[in-house]
């Protein structure tokens, strides 16, 4: 049998369906949206693509959805892949006891095992690429859980370079905010949509004719015209029409002997259901009320019979072709069947009988959230027993499925009669559940409605924490830092236990507003109560919040001590994993402060290892590597990494972290010459640095926006940017991008014949570098400013000599700058011909070619002859055109590994090794990994 057979009208969809299976072969991912009313043929077009991938090698995958289960955290995934506990495949089991929250524990935070399940499941089906193509079919996502539409849309994001299609079904409307955005996901990875119009007349007869097995009468025609152009519903008339003997052969036509028959399928339906014994209907109605595809073992908890008299029960149905069996599971043959029957139960009795579906199975022993299903649709304002069920299932949802548990208790808040005693603990439970879901806004302006109407002391507190933990998630520093005032004003309000968080929150919001030496006041007292409590996580949190006030005053050394003691408390204690941060992360920004590069990267690296198995951190340590790479000139593998940590960035909605990467990604490409690019990417960082305030990161946002107008040829605009933020810190204590600011400031200064202005920076790194004795790159910045303003050859020569010691690319190559302008201008030409070539080899390793060719310029204009190019530079095609990290990728995909593992090796991220995979193909003419693989091989033998 032709995959296609019986689908009729559909030969452009089945055309394009056909095409993306073929594409397979070409071992790229693709995507198909269809879209279409019930009944219109979205089933029978899925299962036309399944037969043609089974029978082309192709793995499949299916998943539906079903109504009534969007409180079944990744429902949709499980039955797609077979996630079982018992599964004979380990990986599939692994993630079976996590999503039966046996792998989860307390040690995660909120939303950690949800983002462990959709990374398991990621490289699941990565995995089965490998080895063969593989078709994922998502049926009916309109009805899917939060959760499962996730991991559907990281595999669309995730693996665009894998031999996978992702065929996802849907009705037009109406669309919650979920399915909204995984359609989003797939618009933007190129799905193409199939829209399923009604069949036009002479498809419907032609349909009719596969059917009946002749062409229709003119009678039988105008009859199913009824049908509107639903081919279900066209079938079910026909099935009913020859069900009744009311068709017969006239020549060689089929005609219909009576018109008199219903106007829908649902009074098709109806007209069977009369037909039914009342033991039947009955029982039938209940199985309704379970779903459209029920266990049997619920079915017979329910309705409280022996298994063998529910199979006698339900033979008339099957009989009447209301029912089908598909495992341990009764299904009705159409969702639309099942609707019409669901619909037929009056609304107060569907209501009741929900509400006894849910006692049953609570009786039988049910999961809690099989159980809440029931509940949400059964329960009636003042049922206290379903608002306690539905808050303990939302409990049990919260680690693996946060969506969930804020849907549960969503149900139960509108169960609860107003000026209920529990009225406010489960308003306060919602904001909590928001809050870990990542509805932060939502978590904020909910809290913010309760806390400014009367609401019960008891929960005052509790409401506020959470208030607090969602301004901080939004970079609210201000409302942060009053709302903390507010907590801490009465002694007696907060345990010890909350002082700590609260106290650390202000800190980071005073540090991060402008004012450290208060962040590092509020941190000292959150170090001393966590202490004197022995708690050993808080004092970690606290001692995080200090190191970075303390960092931001320029006391790096001291920053990297309480660096090491934070990540000592951690190591030495339980529960770390519930608080808001990540200290090897910060043990490594300390390091790197203190010039530690090498150590810092290494923190980097144990940090990414507890990483990979939650969330809560991991774009920030990637994007802190990246930086990293920036910062010793390894521009080849910065560049891959601050792309793939922008995407991460609009991800998690994290504006500053984005600003970051586009910031870094525009001084190299105002280094390589490429002004244009530099250009597009600065218009993202439009309106960074306007207003009266600026963000903590505004020093690296000024560094890059400035040296392109001084690219560009606008000195003055550059000085204005350098100088602009160089005050604000000035004005608030903080020293933090000295380091940045403060050479090119002075040069500019100089330079625009604004000596004082140049000395007042000169007098202030000087200063700062008083604090930080023992880094050689903060002694090195202030020498290189005073020699500048002095026009004094021998502090810049120190400068150099002290550059030397660190692997930190602009400080070296600045600090030979600026000493061979003033030895050139001393009329010391070798002396300085020798630095420059010093600075170029440094700029001809990172592929700094504008940079490069200023300084040969320089060189020349000394009487020095410098090469025209850097031996650096590879071919553009080709392997030798591959980067190391490149060939790293290249060698592990040709071993099989999936991006999640090839992430994992390389201490990457999955976004970064689909950058270097893009890199990579387009610079040997592939298009795929099976092709990459094959060129791999061929270059080792």
């Amino acid at each position: 049998m032709s995959p296609d057979e019986g689908v009729v009208g559909r030969a452009a969809e089945l055309a394009a369906a056909a095409a993306a299976v073929r594409a397979l072969g070409e071992s790229r991912a693709s995507a198909l949206l269809i879209e279409g009313e019930a009944g219109i043929g979205k089933t029978r077009l899925v299962q036309a693509v399944e037969a043609q991938a089974r029978a082309s090698q192709v793995t499949v995958f299916h998943g539906q959805a079903h109504p009534f289960e969007r409180t079944h955290p990744f429902g949709l995934v499980v039955g797609a892949l077979d996630l079982r506990m018992r599964s004979s495949d380990a990986r599939r089991a692994a993630v079976a006891s996590l999503l039966a929250r046996d792998g989860g524990g307390a040690e995660h935070g909120a939303g950690d095992l949800q983002y462990r399940v959709v990374e398991e499941v990621v490289d699941l089906v990565e995995a089965s690429c490998a080895e063969h193509p593989v078709l994922l079919v998502a049926e009916d996502v309109h009805w899917a859980d939060p959760a499962s539409l996730s991991a559907i849309s990281a595999v669309v994001r995730r693996m665009p370079f894998s031999p996978v299609l992702v065929v996802v079904t849907v009705r037009p409307s109406p669309l919650s905010a979920e399915v909204a955005r995984l359609l989003e996901d797939l618009a933007s990875a190129g799905a193409r949509t199939l829209r399923l119009a009604p069949l036009l007349p002479d498809d419907v007869v032609a349909l009719a004719a596969l059917q009946i097995g002749g062409p229709p009468g003119p009678a039988l025609t105008t009859l199913l015209d009824k049908a509107g152009g639903n081919p279900l519903w066209a079938r079910a008339l026909l099935r009913s029409l020859a069900d009744e003997g009311m068709l017969v052969r006239a020549g060689d036509s089929v005609e219909a002997t009576s018109s008199e028959l219903p106007t829908s399928l649902s009074d098709l339906v109806v007209r069977r259901l009369r037909e039914l014994p009342p033991t039947t209907l009955e029982l039938l109605q209940v199985t309704a009320v379970l779903g459209d595809a029920v266990r049997v073992r619920d079915l017979v908890a329910v309705a409280r019979r022996p298994p063998a008299q529910v199979a006698e029960m339900l033979a008339d149905a099957f009989d009447a072709q209301l029912l089908d069996e598909a495992d341990d599971r009764v299904v009705f043959r159409h969702q639309l069947v099942h609707g019409a029957i669901y619909r037929r139960i009056p609304a107060p009795t569907r209501r009741v009988l929900h509400r006894e579906a849910a006692v049953a199975l609570m009786s039988a022993g049910a999961d809690r959230l099989d159980v809440a299903d029931h509940l949400v649709l059964g329960s009636e304002r003042g049922d206290d027993e379903a608002v306690t069920w539905l808050r303990d299932a939302a409990r049990d949802a919260s680690p693996g499925a946060p969506s969930v548990s804020v849907e549960l208790l969503r149900r139960a808040e509108a169960l609860l009669p107003r000026g209920h005693a529990d009225g406010d603990l489960v308003s306060v439970e919602v904001v909590e559940a928001l809050l870990r879901a990542g509805l932060v806004e939502e978590a904020s302006s909910r809290a913010e409605a309760v806390l400014a109407r009367s609401h019960s002391a008891a929960v005052d507190t509790r409401l506020r924490l959470a208030f607090l933990g969602a301004l901080a998630l939004q970079n609210r520093a201000a409302e942060v830092i009053t709302v903390a005032q507010d907590l801490l004003a009465e002694p007696t309000r907060l345990r010890p236990v909350e002082q700590v968080p609260v106290l650390t929150q202000q800190s980071w919001a005073l540090t991060y507003s402008g004012d450290p030496a208060a962040g590092e006041s509020a941190s000292r007292r959150a170090v001393e109560i966590a202490e004197g409590a022995g708690v050993g996580a808080l004092t970690a949190w606290a001692l995080t919040a200090l190191l970075v006030a303390v960092g931001r005053q320029g006391r790096f050394d001291e920053a990297l001590v309480l660096a090491r003691r934070a990540a000592s408390f951690a190591a030495d204690s339980s529960g770390t994993g519930q608080l808001p941060l990540q200290p090897k992360l910060f043990l490594g920004l300390a390091l790197f402060d203190c010039d530690r590069v090498t150590e810092a990267r290494a923190a980097y690296r144990e940090a990414l290892d507890d990483e990979f198995g939650s969330g809560w951190w991991l774009a920030e340590t990637l994007m802190a590597d990246a930086e990293a790479c920036f910062e010793i000139g390894a521009w080849e593998d910065a560049g891959p990494r601050l792309v793939a940590g922008g995407e991460a960035a609009r991800e998690k909605h994290h504006p500053l972290l984005l600003s970051q990467s586009l910031a870094y990604q525009t001084v190299i490409a105002t280094a390589v010459g490429d002004l244009e690019g530099a250009q597009a990417l600065a218009s993202g960082l439009a309106g960074s640095l306007e207003g009266e305030a600026l963000s903590y990161n505004a020093g690296i946002v000024a560094f890059a926006l400035a040296g392109l107008r001084a690219a560009q040829g606008d000195h003055p605009g550059a000085y204005e940017l350098l100088l602009r933020c160089w005050r604000y810190d000035a004005e608030r204590g903080s020293v933090f991008y000295h380091r940045r600011l403060a050479p090119d400031l002075v040069r500019l200064a100089m330079a625009s014949d604004q000596r004082a202005v140049a000395a007042e920076v000169a007098d202030a790194v000087t200063a700062a570098a008083a604090l930080a004795p023992e880094v050689s790159t903060v002694r090195s910045v202030a020498l290189r400013c005073r020699a500048l303003v002095d026009d004094d050859v021998d502090p810049a020569l120190e400068a150099v000599a002290l550059a030397r010691r660190s692997t930190l690319l602009l400080e070296h190559t600045g600090a030979c700058e600026d000493a061979a302008s003033l030895l050139a201008r001393s009329g010391r030409t070798d002396e300085a011909t020798v630095l420059l070539a010093e600075a170029l080899e440094r700029f001809e390793h990172a592929g700094a070619d504008a940079w490069a060719g200023r300084v040969r310029a320089r060189m020349r204009g000394l009487g020095a002859h410098p090469g025209s190019r850097g031996s650096r530079h590879r071919p553009a095609t080709g392997w030798e055109s591959l980067t190391a990290t490149e060939r790293a990728v290249s060698a592990l995909v040709a071993e099989g590994m999936t991006n999640g593992a090839i992430a994992r090796r390389l201490y990457i991220s999955p976004h970064t090794v689909n950058t270097h995979l893009r890199h990579i193909f387009a610079k040997l003419g592939v298009s795929n990994r099976v092709a990459l693989a094959g060129m791999v091989h061929r270059a080792i033998e």
